[in-house]
């Protein structure tokens, strides 16, 4: 091993030691409640909330993915900007409080134990579905977290895909299955901290090597001249399709569960309000970072065989090692910070809604027995998960909208008119969530659908009709 790939594996393993130390520490504040193990006893202020919301929605997929998107499109992946800060407004400033609120009265930990008790407390069928498709799309969310995990390590340390995909899960076992999601929330914020740092810096280290943004506009213009123009030389119909479906991104925000979490999981009203204005102003420093930094990349690096592979390739060759370790770091950190969530989110859902449902008056000692369970069945869940991503059968960023797209259609409807309109049932909503789940898988498998539109809008947008539809005629005939 060169001296500089030393440290660069040493700053590496100072940053993965301290965010393990963080996690392991959050382990001491652990209190014998039903909460503490999936919500932190619904103690999160208002940095932590909004760092780790954001830090658990903008994965991997903003660090590899959007930097190869826009690498790919140019400019014109720019329009995912608005539809995500869409997203967030609606998410803080809407629905945060309201959700807080209404788990916090109901003593719903997990999001099908909140749509339970909203749509009929005694409805399995909503609970069920709800568990089966967060079960279902966290672990191929999960997966991509480890496909990326395992694109970072072979880049940056020329380690087997395979072997990156397993030091990747074993650094978020490490905490998480100790702290449960205090750990994770803490540990998101350092997480949140070094996301941001990077996707500002690296952007200015590239624009100052190729020589400003005069010299980066004469040499887009040559390399590829679509890249400078928003429609990247589509028209008509299809420009249109192309800019609704990233704008539309936006429409899952309000159907991620390992978001709503956070939102959940918050102190009081005042945090939930800094918290939006925290995170907002985090989402649009980042994603303007990784749109630049793909634009940069492909004018800079010329033709890359993958482009997700961008930022890990600036880091080991434009940086000092030490400094490059820490941006790798960055890296890691952003895969770790959605993988965690997303583990907890799904074996929480698994753990107390189908293998152990408790009773309100359970016992302290109660609770240290379905912690027990729930990091029994993360584990299992994390070894699935493992086995997914080792068949590298997918670019990030696309698995992860699919995921994406599966859970905000189905959730998104049934959380935002369940908060909003008291005429959404049962009825609609198991209606919402299956229309939205099928919807999302029928449509990004019929290549003519799939290529007028992204399958999360027409997926959202059917959903949503469906909860209202069926809630007003069974509301109509039970009357």
């Amino acid at each position: 091993m060169s001296p500089d790939s030393s440290w660069l594996l040493i700053s590496f393993v100072v940053y993965t030691a301290g965010i393990i130390g963080i996690g392991l520490y959050s382990s001491r504040m652990r209190k014998a409640t039903a909460d503490d193990f999936v919500l932190a006893n619904r103690e999160l202020g208002p940095w932590v909330s909004a760092l780790s919301a954001s830090a658990s929605a903008e994965s991997g997929w903003v660090m590899l993915g959007l930097v190869g998107e826009a690498y790919l499109f140019g400019m014109a992946a720019f329009w995912i900007v608005p539809g995500i800060a869409a997203g967030y407004l609606f998410n803080w400033f809407v629905l945060a409080e309201r959700l807080r609120k209404a788990t916090a009265e109901s003593g719903a930990v997990t999001l099908p134990q909140y749509l339970m008790h909203r749509y009929g407390k005694d409805s399995a069928s909503v609970r069920l579905i709800a568990v089966g498709i967060i079960t279902i799309s966290m672990l191929a969310y999960v997966a991509a977290q480890m496909n990326a995990a395992g694109k970072a390590f072979e880049a940056i340390f020329q380690l087997p895909y395979v072997w990156g995909v397993l030091a990747g899960a074993a650094i978020i076992l490490t905490y998480t299955i100790t702290g449960g999601f205090r750990a994770i929330c803490w540990t998101d914020v350092v997480q949140a901290t070094f996301m941001i740092v990077a996707l500002i810096g690296m952007p200015i280290v590239l624009l100052t090597k190729i020589g400003g943004f005069g010299a980066f506009l004469t040499a887009a213009r040559e390399v590829d001249p679509q890249m400078l123009t928003f429609s990247y030389g589509k028209a008509g119909f299809a420009m249109l399709g192309f800019i609704v479906g990233l704008v539309g991104i936006g429409l899952g925000y309000p159907g991620q569960p390992h978001v709503l979490s956070r939102f959940m999981a918050t102190r009081d009203t005042r945090s939930v309000r800094r918290g939006g204005t925290i995170a907002i102003s985090w989402m649009v420093l980042a994603y303007m970072g990784a749109v630049f930094f793909g634009l940069f990349a492909e004018v800079y690096f010329g033709v890359i065989d993958d482009p997700e592979q961008a930022l890990p390739m600036a880091c080991t060759t434009l940086l000092p090692p030490i400094i490059g370790g820490m941006v790798v770091a960055a890296i890691v950190a952003a895969i770790c910070s959605t993988a965690d969530s997303q583990l907890i989110v799904v074996s929480s859902a698994l753990s107390r809604d189908v293998f152990g449902r408790k009773r309100d008056d359970a016992a302290p000692e109660d609770f240290g027995r379905t912690q027990k369970v729930d990091r029994l069945v993360l584990i299992v869940l994390a070894v699935i998960a493992i086995g997914l991503a080792s068949m590298k059968s997918r670019v990030i960023f696309q698995f992860v909208l699919y995921a994406w797209s599966a859970l905000g259609a189905s959730f998104g409807p049934v959380v935002v008119l369940g908060l909003l309109w008291k005429g959404a049932n049962r009825a609609g909503a198991v209606a919402g969530m299956l229309t939205g789940i099928i919807v999302t898988v029928i449509w990004r498998n019929i290549t003519v659908l799939k290529s007028s539109v992204d399958e999360w809008v027409p997926s959202f947008v059917l959903a949503f009709t469906m909860v209202v539809v069926v809630s007003l005629l069974t509301s109509r005939r039970n009357n």
